[in-house]
């Protein structure tokens, strides 16, 4: 009886073994994962690409300006107010005075001769509601500044067209300069008190405009 007995233990403790080998087995599980699968489960960033095919191009911020740049550069007085570029424009400024008083500056070059000084000097003539001059009438009322583009001719002519609104016209102080192909165009237009005012600031800005380095040989 007690060689049973212990035969019996001997066997509860052999399958009790083995039942625990098992378990213990079947809760260890094994993977395999291919290299590929190794690749995709890669963390993932949110920083988009920063060149290539497919990256997006990079975001202006609001409000930024896309003027154009310009070909020119020049040192205008602190008081005039730099205006947004259009394709004619190469330099555009709005000035201020009293009473509402304004004055439109611009700086506009064209290919060719732009139909000459005369020509020119008449168009803003007929602008100002004046009759048109002579050759000779131009060469003994025009001044002379030099620029980087040449001999400019300055003209000072005063009018104000029917209906016009006086705080905005009645005066023009103009020059025209021609190189390289091209004629400029310097222009002030507006208040006459206030264009006389700025008259000499005018004529100075005129003498500092140059082509800017970085303006395309060929726009």
């Amino acid at each position: 009886m007690t060689f049973y007995r212990a035969n019996l233990c001997v066997a509860l403790l052999l399958a009790a073994a083995l039942f625990s080998g098992c378990k213990d087995k079947d809760a260890i599980k094994v993977y395999r994962v291919s290299k590929g699968e190794r690749e995709s489960l890669a963390p993932q960033t949110s920083e988009p690409a920063r060149g290539g095919m497919g990256a997006l191009p990079p975001m202006a911020a609001p409000g930024a300006p896309s003027a154009r740049p310009s070909q020119v550069t020049g040192t205008a007085p602190a008081n005039w107010e730099a205006q947004p570029l259009t394709p004619m424009r190469q330099a555009s400024f709005l000035v201020k005075g009293d009473d509402g008083a304004t004055a439109d500056i611009s700086l506009v070059a064209l290919a060719g001769t732009a139909g000459g000084v005369l020509d020119n000097v008449n168009r803003w003539l007929s602008q100002l509601g004046q009759p048109a001059i002579t050759a000779e009438q131009l060469a003994n009322t025009a001044q002379h500044v030099g620029s980087a583009f040449g001999d400019v001719t300055v003209v000072d002519l005063a009018g104000l067209p029917e209906g016009a609104d006086a705080a905005k016209d009645g005066r023009i102080v103009a020059g025209i300069a021609s190189g390289e192909g091209k004629t400029y165009f310097f222009k002030m237009r507006g208040n006459a008190a206030l264009v006389e005012s700025q008259k000499d600031g005018f004529i100075r800005w005129i003498g500092t405009v140059r082509a800017s380095e970085s303006a395309p040989s060929h726009p």
